[in-house]
């Protein structure tokens, strides 16, 4: 012994003396710190003197039970095994059977110890320690002479990791196994493989005879619903293609290199006894053989198509070490697990187009490595595979879409992405040729439908208030609510695979299959798979121009939208339909008479009448219109689509899509008016133009020569005039001479009675073209400004000065010696010379009015009539025309006036209508003719409308008392409708230019509003009125606050010149009810 290393011998025996007499925590942390100062030359030599006391101890039965101390010797001999190389073979074993005894217990389930986790988890890394830090000849021997010790160590952890809950212990008990089996990163090159071949072989020899047990053990620890997080997954998928990639690999499968005359005999024996069944066990194949690896290969198929389903794992490394374990027996198991290499290739593929990119570049990369390095005899066989799983995927993709784990969803689109473009490679594709047998494209076409399957709801045929087709087209469509599709990856990923499909050279025969289906059963999914296959960028331009000649037949772009319904029951059939009911298939029998008194019928008549025939142009459900209105949303963004992938050459089909477009732009369903926006702005940018407006103004005798001939006949009417709408919305002032025409002659049909079911389309082409004249020919509004002064001494200044005029005047008649009479007589007859005596001058004649002036007021003249509709819709279109058109001819007094009168008597019967819709509109048409004539129609409105305003808001002013912010009253018409009240009274008390008396009418109406009861709108409201009526006329309102207010406040007077004030006892300033005081100071603000 050197002095070194004796040196070390001495520092050492103390400490170890003492832990062999009292092992207690204070002895084994002095052990400890030895263990730490000594080098690991010295602890190399020293090792069986330094383990010696530790074993002992852990062999002692005297340490039985006392787990605590157990852990701390158990944590010193890991710390000694992880610095040293254990070179004894008498050592290793004594080590290994020392550990097993604690953790092992073969009575147990997994033959796991009832010991604490934390021991466990020691003891299980003392284990690991100890197999990775053995020499190789030591490791061999150990294989050689004592595979059951190691047998049962790896069977303990296995099932350590799969029994267990501690997520440590599980992790470390996968540890051990890999390094029981010399499967550890530790003991393997880069490959995972063993560089040692003489190592190599005792391994394999000892892992064939527990390979499906430990497999099947690891499959379950991988599967298992309980894993938190992902280590302990990754780590048992590690483990099983260490294991299995090491035992299964193809090298060991020995190949002969001729066939012998016995091979000859055994297959003509097993020609003979076919029927006969081996009763050989498994266990008496020889290891390693060709029988063995098919038995072998055919048990891990089950193992493989267990671990296959993480492939839609929410972590990305667990998906990635699946990837791994799918490549290596792809690459290295290719002979001996056939079975399987399906599977494996079908997660190669699938995972090619994974969300994380490492994981999709490593499976993109290791699938074409297989295909590029495999024998051409492998890729045949797997192509040969691939042709007969695709239609296995095809028929599972609508099975698993129909479930609730979107991962797995998308698992199987990626799968079915990949196989088409797997099969869609080179030239001529084999995808063709796959579907052409066994009825393929119409199993493709199924398919697809079923995975599209699009849901309906009430919201697809709701009709929107106001449109405004200049807004944003929708980026997605909402038309489309996919039943099975439940995330924006599984839908992108569906699109994906339709565009594919479109690329293919078989697309045309697809196309061919889907518009035949589409003919026979007309399911709305069918057009959501053409429109993507035949917009796709790389298809070829004969597949977008046939469906654009399907999707423009008459039959098949105009479908009902209306859910068609009988004539109600009238009394003339019957009085009381619970005792008959003429149309019913059985008359019920009368109730009170015998038994016999039921007839049944066996046809639709009536005894009066025949039933009414369902109307053609009507759905019979509401389930079928739903349907219908999906269709065609769909039908109109496929045009937008296929415009999109002509670019210029979709020009020639403007002429037969584009007024189809408009009409959509059009309507009054709020999706089909948004599939229609969609493709009018697809086919803008298709054919180069910036604007929708400037494709209009390019293409103008295109849809002036559809509407003028679709307006001459009655059952293109309403597609007439929602075009013409449309047109006038997106165009400019150089489209009216185009307009002028189809709007006299839509003037002239209105007229008719025959096409009074027009009516509101009509009236929408009169607003439209109202609110274009509004924005092309903006007009100034000149609004009088009313600026009292608000000294509230100028009224009694002025009257004062008034009196004194008035009395001069009188004491200058009386100077002149006449009367009033007789001065009044001289200035009449004046008046009379002066209008006799008229000179040769030649009244000028005012210029003709402009032509959209002239339309305007024909439009406005024949939408008077309209006013009193008995239709709500009609109404308050009407209503709207009359506010934007009148301020159109503000300047045209000679004009604008008569209209006034003439909207006069209409106008007032409106007011006394129970509809509070209808009323507001009434309410806008008021302000806007008191804003325009001013004083002309003061007095009737002041005698024929304030009065039943002022009722209205009295009554109203109840039912809003204490209904605060979250009461339902403020969705109601009445609140509505008296906001909309409120806000016009200061504009009609300003423009009207309403006396004192009729002020104080209106100031009372509102002031009931200033209550902090009311909802906090109508209070703003009622603030802003009073502030509107200061500034108009400060002495009125000022005196009526005062009075309102009632308090006992004293004004000073201020000091003037011409008159001696008092003292003002109340102020309009404060009130003394407090819930008004708030809303009065703030009028004053």
């Amino acid at each position: 012994m050197n002095p070194k290393l004796k040196a070390a011998f001495t520092q050492m025996k103390p400490v170890c003396d003492k832990l062999m007499i009292s092992p207690t925590p204070e002895n084994i942390k002095d052990y400890l710190e030895l263990i730490n100062d000594l080098k690991r030359e010295y602890l190399q030599d020293l090792q069986q003197y330094l383990l010696f006391p530790i074993i002992s101890h852990l062999q002692s039965k005297e340490m039985e039970g006392r787990h605590e101390v157990q852990r701390f010797l158990l944590i010193a001999m890991k710390v000694i095994l992880d610095k040293i190389n254990v070179v004894s073979y008498e050592l290793c074993i004594k080590i290994e059977m020392t550990l097993a005894v604690l953790a092992f217990d073969k009575n147990k389930p997994g033959m796991i110890a009832e010991i604490p986790e934390e021991m466990k988890l020691t003891a299980i890394q003392c284990m690991t320690s100890l197999m990775l830090n053995i020499e190789t000849p030591l490791r061999l021997r150990l294989i050689k002479s004592h595979a059951p010790l190691l047998a049962q160590a790896i069977f303990v952890s296995v099932h350590m990791a799969k029994l267990e809950k501690f997520r440590i212990l599980r992790l470390a008990a996968l540890d051990s196994l890999l390094a029981h089996t010399s499967m550890h990163s530790k003991l393997t090159d880069v490959t995972y493989m063993i560089t040692d071949p003489v190592l190599e072989e005792a391994v394999v020899q000892m892992l064939c005879c527990i390979l499906p047990g430990v497999l099947a053990t690891l499959q379950d620890v991988a599967m298992c619903p309980n894993n938190p997080g992902h280590a302990v997954i990754v780590m048992a998928l590690n483990a099983t293609h260490r294991i299995m990639c090491m035992t299964m690999n193809d090298k060991h499968l020995k190949a002969k290199s001729t066939v012998t005359v016995a091979d000859i005999m055994k297959v003509i024996k097993e020609k003979e006894s076919a029927n006969y069944v081996s009763k050989a066990k498994t266990s008496d194949l020889p290891k390693l053989s060709k029988e063995w690896f098919e038995m072998a290969g055919e048990k891990l198929e089950t193992v493989m198509r267990s671990l296959v389903r993480l492939g839609a794992h929410e972590h990305y490394k667990v998906r990635k070490e699946l990837s791994v374990l799918c490549y290596r027996v792809l690459s290295e198991c290719n002979s001996t697990m056939q079975p399987s290499i399906s599977m494996c290739l079908d997660i190669l593929i699938s995972l090619s187009s994974d969300s994380y990119t490492q994981v999709a570049n490593y499976c993109s990369h290791a699938r074409a490595q297989y295909f590029r390095n495999a024998s051409p005899n492998s890729v045949l066989n797997a192509m040969d595979s691939l042709t007969m799983n695709l239609f296995m995927v095809l028929g599972s993709v609508p099975r698993i879409l129909n479930n609730i784990d979107s991962a797995r969803k998308l698992a199987s689109l990626n799968l079915l992405e990949g196989y088409i473009e797997l099969l869609s490679e080179g030239s001529p594709q084999r995808l063709t040729s796959i579907l052409s047998s066994n009825e393929g494209y119409s199993k493709l076409c199924d398919s697809l439908a079923s995975a599209a399957a699009l849901q309906t709801d009430l919201t697809l045929l709701n009709r929107h208030a106001a449109r405004d087709v200049t807004a944003t087209p929708p980026i997605d469509s909402p038309w489309c609510k996919f039943r099975h599709l439940d995330s924006k990856e599984c839908i992108t990923k569906f699109q994906r695979i339709c565009l594919l499909l479109g690329e293919t050279e078989c697309g045309q025969l697809i196309l061919d299959t889907l518009l035949d289906t589409f003919r026979e059963r007309r399911d709305c999914e069918l057009l959501f798979l053409m429109n993507l296959m035949a917009s796709a960028p790389n298809s070829t331009e004969s597949l977008a121009k046939r469906v654009i000649d399907a999707y423009i037949e008459e039959d098949i772009w105009y479908l009902p939208l209306e859910v068609a319904s009988e004539a109600p029951i009238t009394d003339e059939e019957t009085l009381d339909i619970s005792v008959y009911n003429p149309r019913a298939w059985n008359k019920d029998n009368v109730p009170g008479l015998f038994e016999g008194a039921t007839e049944t019928r066996y046809t639709d008549i009536s005894y009066l009448t025949p039933r009414t025939q369902m109307a053609p142009t009507g759905c019979r459900t509401l389930r079928q219109a739903q349907h219908n209105m999906v269709q065609c949303c769909l039908l109109t963004e496929g045009l937008g689509m296929m415009a999109r992938r002509l670019g210029k050459d979709f020009q020639p089909y403007l002429l037969k899509t584009l007024c189809l477009v408009l009409e959509r732009v059009g309507s009054r369903y709020e999706m089909l008016h948004l599939s229609g926006v969609k493709a009018i702005n697809d086919i803008k940018s298709a054919c180069g133009n910036t604007t929708v407006g400037e494709l209009i103004a390019h293409n103008a005798d295109y849809f002036t020569h559809q509407i003028t001939r679709r307006l001459k006949k009655d059952w293109n009417t309403q597609s007439a005039l929602e075009i013409l709408s449309v047109v006038m919305e997106y165009s400019d002032s150089t489209i009216l001479e185009y307009m002028y025409g189809i709007v006299e002659d839509v003037l002239i049909q209105s007229c008719d009675k025959y096409y009074q079911k027009n009516l509101y389309s009509y009236l929408q082409v009169f607003h439209t073209f109202v609110s274009c004249i509004y924005k092309w020919f903006p007009h100034n509004r000149t609004e009088d400004a009313h600026t009292d002064t608000k000294d509230v001494l100028d009224d009694v200044i002025e009257y004062i000065k008034s009196e004194e005029e008035a009395q001069m005047a009188i004491n200058e008649s009386e100077k002149d010696g006449r009367s009033v009479e007789e001065m009044f007589n001289e200035d009449l007859e004046r008046t009379e010379n002066d209008a006799l005596d008229y000179d040769d001058t030649v009244t000028k004649e005012n210029p003709p009015l402009p032509k959209h002036i002239e339309v305007t007021i024909t439009i406005l003249k024949r939408c008077i009539n309209f006013v009193p509709a008995k239709n709500r819709d009609d109404a308050i279109l009407t209503l709207q025309i009359l506010t934007l058109g009148l301020p159109v001819i503000k300047d045209y007094e000679d004009e604008l006036l008569p209209l006034v009168h003439q909207t006069w008597g209409p106008l007032v019967t409106r007011f006394e209508d129970t509809d509070k819709a209808v009323l507001r509109r009434a309410l806008d048409v008021l302000v806007t003719l008191a804003m325009l004539s001013k004083d002309f129609i003061r007095h009737r409105t002041l005698k024929e409308v304030l009065p039943k305003l002022y009722k209205q808001l009295h009554t109203l002013s109840i039912e809003s008392h204490l209904k605060d912010t979250g009461s339902s009253y403020r969705l109601s018409p009445p609140f509505h409708l008296q906001i909309a009240a409120l806000t016009a009274l200061a504009p009609l008390a300003t423009e009207l230019r309403l006396s004192e008396d009729d002020l104080e009418e209106a100031m009372k109406c509102v002031s009931v509003y200033l209550s902090r009861k009311q909802p906090k709108p109508l209070q703003t409201l009622a603030i802003q009125f009073f502030k509107t009526i200061l500034s108009y006329n400060f002495g009125t309102a000022w005196l009526y606050l005062r009075g309102f207010c009632n308090n006992s406040n004293v004004i000073q007077p201020p000091n003037n010149k011409f008159i001696k004030l008092a003292e003002i006892v109340g102020t309009p300033y404060e009130c003394d009810d407090k819930d008004y005081d708030k809303n009065v100071k703030a009028i004053f603000e």
